[in-house]
């Protein structure tokens, strides 16, 4: 993809380029360059194209705003009149100009004796060769975010991690996609990633048209981006202002347009971070967040808002998680299951409520004195007498890290 506002930079001289419509639009961009003379030509354009036209159908009255309103429903990117034989810029009415610019959709002006051909082959020849460059990045982020951790027996390269940060364990594909991202100009500075799931898959019309909306937005921004897909995920590489900013990218991503029809989105950002070879890290958090906001049915999660939770999503050792949880509340579970009860959901609205049996009571929809006996019963069953900080503590905790394990075991939209 270029952008227009860079490729007009380039051709106002080449070729007599001039803005018709102004600087609106021009931070779009465009896959491709495709010359149209036909309105009805245009139902085969997929989005994101450069349209040139002559204008050779003009004879048709309205045929031009038409043309124009055609090209903004197939969301083209813009439009360059080759004025001068069968168009005047003089027959074009203030009126279009002025729908184009409230679209938004930029409008250029090229003399006729500008050669249409010189002008498509050699923009085609550069979108070829910059895409080849998006998308070998592209793999490159998505071998280093997405990998595999390192395996028992395999090659391990440690990275420096991020201040006082443990180092970083990479395995021989993500160490090499490190090297070539910092070859290509990625170094450390402070960004954060998001990670957006569907509840279907997209198909590859829909990702076009999504990608290119998405990238619309953010190329207002004025900040450096990656936007790219790996197997069901939309993953965001956002520049941060600073390594403390935690408000800007949150709104960056959340204001996000989602296409007409492609479902619902939920959506997770990591923490700030300032290394590159953090971004396995940084995935793990957004994919937490993005596992949470699903499971809460919120559009979109910060990491940092996940509170302690932070620590069950980063902790390495599961089972051991899954053994302190079972601790306390396996006995728990065992009585509820053979009797009918509910003994584990009593316990834990009443440590939610400070120990209080009416508050209990209301929550779980029933009498005090049903509370009451049922409390009397997990001291019981726990031989604890639930008084001290500490005993109630060690049950939170255990409800904490259940409620993780259940969220993680569950497939991802």
């Amino acid at each position: 993809m270029i952008q227009l506002q860079s490729f007009y930079r380039d051709a106002k001289t080449r070729y007599g380029l001039r803005p018709l419509t102004g600087t609106a639009g021009l931070t779009h961009e465009f896959t491709w360059v495709h010359l149209c003379e036909d309105i009805g030509n245009v139902t085969f354009l997929r989005g994101g194209e450069l349209v040139i036209t002559t204008g050779l159908s003009a004879m048709r009255e309205h045929w031009l705003a038409d043309f124009l309103a055609a090209l903004i429903r197939r969301h083209a990117a813009a439009l360059i009149i080759n004025v001068g034989k069968y168009i005047r810029e003089s027959d074009i009415p203030q009126e279009l100009v002025e729908r184009a610019m409230a679209a938004e959709f930029p409008i250029f002006l090229m003399p006729w004796s500008v050669h249409i051909s010189d002008i498509m082959q050699e923009t085609a020849a550069e979108l070829l060769e910059q895409t080849q460059k998006d998308r070998q990045v592209e793999r490159y982020l998505a071998t280093l975010t997405c990998g595999e951790p390192v395996q028992p027996g395999e090659q391990a390269f440690v990275v420096n991690g991020e201040n006082c940060a443990r180092p970083v364990l990479l395995n021989a594909r993500q160490k090499s996609a490190l090297d070539e991202l910092t070859a290509h100009g990625f170094g450390d500075a402070a960004y954060t990633l998001s990670v957006f799931t569907l509840n279907r898959a997209l198909s590859d019309a829909e990702k076009n048209v999504l990608r290119t909306r998405w990238r619309q937005q953010l190329n207002r921004l004025g900040r450096r981006y990656q936007l790219f897909f790996e197997q069901e995920e939309i993953l965001l590489l956002l520049a941060a202002k600073n390594a403390n900013d935690e408000t800007s990218s949150k709104t960056d991503a959340e204001t996000l347009p989602v296409s007409s029809g492609a479902g619902t989105f939920h959506g997770g950002r990591s923490a700030v971070h300032t290394k590159l070879s953090a971004l396995p890290t940084a995935h793990e958090e957004a994919c937490a967040a993005c596992a949470v906001a699903t499971s809460w049915n919120s559009p979109f999660l910060s990491f940092n808002k996940l509170g302690t939770a932070r620590l069950f999503f980063t902790h390495p050792d599961r089972s051991l998680l899954a053994q302190i949880a079972k601790e306390r509340l396996a006995l728990l579970h065992a009585y509820d299951e053979q009797h009918h009860a509910q003994l584990t959901e009593t316990l834990h609205q009443y440590l939610l409520t400070g120990g209080s049996l009416q508050a209990t009571a209301d929550a779980t929809f029933t009498h005090r004195n049903t509370a009451n006996y049922r409390i009397h019963k997990i001291k019981e069953l726990t031989n604890c007498e639930l008084q001290t900080a500490e005993e109630r503590f060690a049950f939170l905790l255990a409800y904490e890290i259940s409620d993780y394990l259940n969220l993680s075991a569950r497939p991802r939209p």
